[in-house]
Formats: C-alpha cells, sequence, structure tokens
C-alpha cells in the first residue's frame, strides 16, 4: 500500500548541496517554505541529531533561505558521510513514523529519548 505521507516527508526533506569546503559543508532544502511554522520549535532536536556523527562541530539552520550549514573537524569525518547519516536520519523518521506519531503520549523528553536511541543504533551504520 502506498505511503502518502512518507512519500510527501521524502520529498519535503530533499537537500542538494550547495558548498563543500573542507569543514563547511551547505545544504539546500527544496520546499523548505512547505515546513510547518512550528518546526523552527524543534530546531534544537535536529541539531541534536546531526550532531551525533562524531565530528559534527556546529549546525544552523537558516529558515528564511532554507540551507543549514554544517561546520566539522575535517579530520573526524567528511561530507559523503555527513550526507549519509542525513539520509539515514530522514529513512528513519519515515520508517518509524507510527512510532514518532504515538510518542505524543509521553513527556516531551521521553520522546526524544526513545527517538535518540533508534539513532544511536542506527549511528554504526554510517561509520
Amino acid at each position: 500500500m502506498l505511503n502518502i505521507k512518507a512519500s510527501f516527508l521524502k520529498l519535503l526533506f530533499k537537500f542538494e548541496v550547495v558548498s563543500d569546503l573542507p569543514g563547511r559543508l551547505r545544504l539546500k532544502v527544496n520546499n523548505y517554505k512547505r515546513l510547518p511554522k512550528e518546526s523552527v520549535e524543534y530546531q534544537n532536536y535536529g541539531i541534536e541529531a546531526i550532531k551525533k556523527l562524531d565530528g559534527i562541530k556546529n549546525v544552523n539552520f537558516n529558515f528564511v533561505i532554507g540551507t543549514i550549514l554544517i561546520e566539522y573537524d575535517k579530520t573526524k569525518v567528511d561530507s559523503k558521510t555527513i550526507i549519509n547519516w542525513l539520509e539515514l536520519i530522514k529513512k528513519l523518521a519515515v520508517e518509524n513514523e507510527r512510532l514518532i506519531n504515538d510518542l505524543s503520549e509521553k513527556s516531551e523528553e521521553e520522546a526524544r529519548d526513545i527517538v535518540f536511541k533508534i539513532l544511536d543504533i542506527n549511528l554504526a551504520n554510517i561509520k
């Protein structure tokens, strides 16, 4: 059965590399204007998820122009690994959509812990 919501999420969170300099990766998020306004409130979770990858120093979302700037330690990680990590985060969000929706019954902290355990388990697949 076609999951329209999952397909929409995959489309919404497509990104392209704008700039790839050693230690600095800038991505353009396609369809960023379609992101719900409340997504800005949760950017800290996105930043925390991205920073789970060893070597990520700083992550900055620019919701005005739809970009993400990721600064990283080039001796620990490369841009290809970062992009693979972002793709895995997106994939896990789509695959666990039902679980994530069910977490609305839990406190924000409990929900965060559950989601981040899923990320931790899958982090080993990136390295």
